[in-house]
């Protein structure tokens, strides 16, 4: 395999930075207990995480040419392994909001510098397509992994021990960074031109402006199932918790697959034919469910046999909508100067998090207000909206030549 060495690396980095951002929810609850702080307190952990990927995103990502996308990476990986010994060795709270705070950070410049190697390593649109999904497939493993980790951990010995595992991780991913070999020398050459300024140049594009929207989307859509489908297989098919919980992992599972095998069809299929039939199966997954139930519970679950069919379709509908974040990643990246690839990362990152913030927030008025079946129905709205977006979309990068600087 070409550039196996460096692909590897980003794959192994991409795992890592999973499993530390996504068992927050676990970590919460261990510092609840363990520290004795108040829910308020232990739910800011997720500000920490969210605001510090936003603000180091913006500040450092048009400046990560100059510095070299390798050694960002480097730096990120080593901050992180030094967070996590320092959690595994201080047996106090005010080290988790600083683990949070240097994982976001680090996360912005693992990211940046990612999505800006993808553009180094990949010789054409359909490749670099296929690569951006399969290494957003292994984050969806990460994300699978973690709570096992922590899961296997707090019965084993002590939550803050899991920290050791993830260092030691962080430690092979470092090594195996610090040793492949990358060639930025076609960015180094322009890299000086970067600033600040770069970001907000590209935003003069029309076709940055609809892949903002395009991201700001789907990121509503992922987010807003993925924070609400344990309340609603409770309140809607009266499932208890802890299978309301646990079936959820069928919802990151199902991307990761998608995105895996998408990393093989999309060097084939047309782009924009792929994600219209994806979006299309995913609409009518969440019309048959609504459809086919009601406001009223259902009956209420009595054995591991008895979950409801539509529960676990409704969790299906992460094998539709999978693709689609890196494909419309990949579309804009590369068409983007390589040099500007970091700056066009940042972007990705700051409006990817609004997404997310504002469809759970959306579902959780609407189910505060109505119900949570009636909130369900929202998802269609942005669905559909993406949909046809994609059309211009298409035009608009399509009409933009490769590489070509301002």
């Amino acid at each position: 395999m070409k550039h196996f060495g460096i692909k590897a690396s980003l794959f192994l980095n991409y795992f890592v930075f999973a499993i530390l951002l996504n068992t927050v929810g676990v970590v919460i609850l261990q510092v609840i207990n363990d520290y004795n702080v108040s829910r308020v307190t232990a739910g800011s952990l997720e500000a920490f995480k969210d605001i510090s990927i936003m603000l180091f995103s913006f500040a450092v990502a048009s400046y990560i040419p100059k510095f070299g996308y390798k050694k960002s990476m480097l730096v990120g990986l080593l901050a992180v392994n030094i967070a996590c010994i320092i959690i595994a060795s201080f047996h106090s709270y005010w080290v988790t909001p600083l683990l949070y705070a240097v994982t976001g950070s680090s996360f912005a410049l693992i990211k940046v510098s990612v999505y800006s190697t993808v553009g180094l390593i990949a010789s054409d649109q359909k490749e670099h397509t296929s690569f951006m999904n399969t290494l957003e497939g292994f984050f969806q493993v990460g994300s699978l992994t973690g709570p096992i980790i922590f899961s296997f951990m707090i019965g084993f010995s002590k939550w803050t021990d899991t920290y050791w595992i993830i260092a030691v991780l962080t430690s092979l991913a470092l090594i195996l960074m610090y040793f492949t070999k990358l060639d930025e020398s076609t960015v180094h050459d322009q890299a000086e031109k970067t600033n600040i300024l770069s970001m907000f140049k590209l935003m003069k594009r029309f076709a940055v402006w609809l892949f903002a929207l395009c991201a700001f989307l789907y990121v509503m859509i992922e987010q807003s199932l993925n924070t609400w489908l344990p309340t609603f297989n409770k309140e809607v098919f009266n499932l208890d918790e802890a299978h309301a919980a646990a079936l959820l992992s069928i919802y990151p599972a199902s991307i990761a697959v998608s995105r895996f095998l998408a990393g093989i069809y999309s060097k084939r299929i047309q782009w924009i034919k792929s994600q219209l039939v994806l979006l299309s199966g995913a609409f009518l997954i969440i019309i048959i469910v609504l459809f086919n139930t009601n406001e009223n519970v259902q009956s209420a679950l009595t054995d591991n046999t008895s979950i409801p069919f539509l529960s676990l379709l409704l969790l299906l509908t992460g094998f539709f909508i999978g693709p689609i974040y890196p494909t419309i990643c990949s579309i804009i990246l590369s068409k983007t100067e390589k040099v500007k690839q970091s700056s066009m990362t940042g972007l990705i990152v700051i409006f990817s998090a609004l997404g997310g913030t504002s469809g759970s927030l959306v579902i959780g008025l609407l189910s505060q207000n109505f119900s949570v079946h009636t909130a369900f129905y929202f998802p269609l709205i942005p669905i559909t909206l993406l949909g046809l977006l994609l059309f211009p979309y298409k035009k608009a990068t399509d009409n933009i030549k490769q590489n070509n600087a301002d």
